[in-house]
């Protein structure tokens, strides 16, 4: 199938947002899980797959062992956020309990890690799916919490709460008109952990992903409220921004020729890091949705398939990162995705 068939997204859409919820959860009397032998570790599964058995499973939800299923099958988790890049290097001792985007993943760095995801800004569904599911575990097994400082997890950062709220989001305008390191101090200025959508260091395609820096001696609903405040004014930032773009025709050839000659580039040359790749099909993006290329002019959806077919050639895993960070970017749509 070609690359051509999946782009779907008209000119002018807006790009996806990913967020995602986790509380982090330990059970008391089990050691965490860097210091659990397996002897424990068959312990805390136990315990979770009778939980699972009595309540979950008439719920719909899934139990799945993730060192034991097909490596398509636990890609397909990971592009899916149900789990992260280091469970799908190393599955082993790892399970997963989820019905749709909501669920729990099991002896990665706590016992519990318990999630939802939306692609949208509606934090608070999702910190009330999370906490529904929270609260049913913690009716019938005991967690490692202390009066003084909260619930206990394996990093320091994470006690108290034990919240991880994060927003994922493509904000290419304006990092072109602000700089990445300028932008990226600005957000870590409003007390934000910033990194990119693979969980790094450094800027790729433009995509940001900040969650919240501190879960001890705030309430869950403060981290909430604070994200969703501040995730609506970059949104509504960004979209300003394009629209000057569009309305600015100077501004506009500009983009257009940045793309025409970092796509020549890719094309031309056999060196290349993932930042190249992805800045590229970034800024391409924002000139797609901005409206600025036409079938007419530009750069076209079939070079634009020439120009990565050539860069993940046999290379399957790096056809997957393209393909999915271009879903993200919403060119194409996830459910086309699947039938790569």
């Amino acid at each position: 199938m070609f690359l051509s068939h999946f782009f779907s997204q008209k000119p002018g859409e807006f790009s996806k947002i990913v967020s995602r919820i986790t509380l982090s959860r330990n059970i008391e009397g089990i050691p965490f899980p860097n210091r659990a032998t397996l002897i424990w570790v068959e312990d805390l599964k136990q315990r979770m797959k009778n939980l699972y058995q009595r309540f979950f499973a008439p719920k719909k939800f899934r139990w799945v062992q993730l060192d034991t299923i097909p490596k398509n099958e636990l890609d397909d988790f990971y592009y899916q956020n149900l789990i992260p890049r280091e469970v799908l290097e190393n599955p082993t001792n790892r399970y997963l309990m989820y019905s749709g985007y909501r669920g729990v993943l099991i002896n990665y760095l706590d016992h519990l890690q318990i999630f939802s995801i939306t692609s949208s800004l509606d934090l608070s569904r999702i910190y009330h799916d999370a906490n529904k599911l929270d609260d049913l575990i913690e009716k019938n097994i005991d967690y490692a919490y202390s009066e003084k400082w909260g619930y206990l997890t394996s990093f320091i950062n994470k006690v108290g709460t034990g919240m991880d709220l994060s927003v994922t989001i493509h904000l290419p305008a304006l990092s072109l008109l602000y700089g990445e390191d300028r932008f990226i101090q600005w957000m870590k200025d409003k007390h934000f952990l910033v990194t990119n959508f693979r969980g790094e260091d450094g800027v790729i395609g433009h995509v940001y992903h900040f969650s919240n820096l501190y879960s001890l001696g705030v309430t869950e609903c403060q981290i909430v409220n604070d994200l969703k405040k501040f995730g609506s004014n970059l949104l509504k930032w960004e979209r300003q921004v394009r629209e000057s773009l569009k309305k600015n025709l100077p501004r506009s050839r500009e983009l257009e020729e940045m793309v025409m000659m970092k796509g020549k580039q890719l094309y031309q040359n056999d060196h290349f890091s993932f930042k190249d790749i992805f800045d590229f099909l970034s800024i391409w993006t924002l000139a797609w949705q901005c409206g600025i290329f036409s079938p007419s002019k530009g750069l076209k959806l079939v070079e634009v398939k020439d120009i990565l077919q050539k860069i993940w050639e046999n290379d399957s895993s790096l056809k997957k990162e393209c393909l999915n960070i271009l879903r993200f970017f919403r060119v194409i749509s996830g459910e086309e995705l699947c039938d790569v």
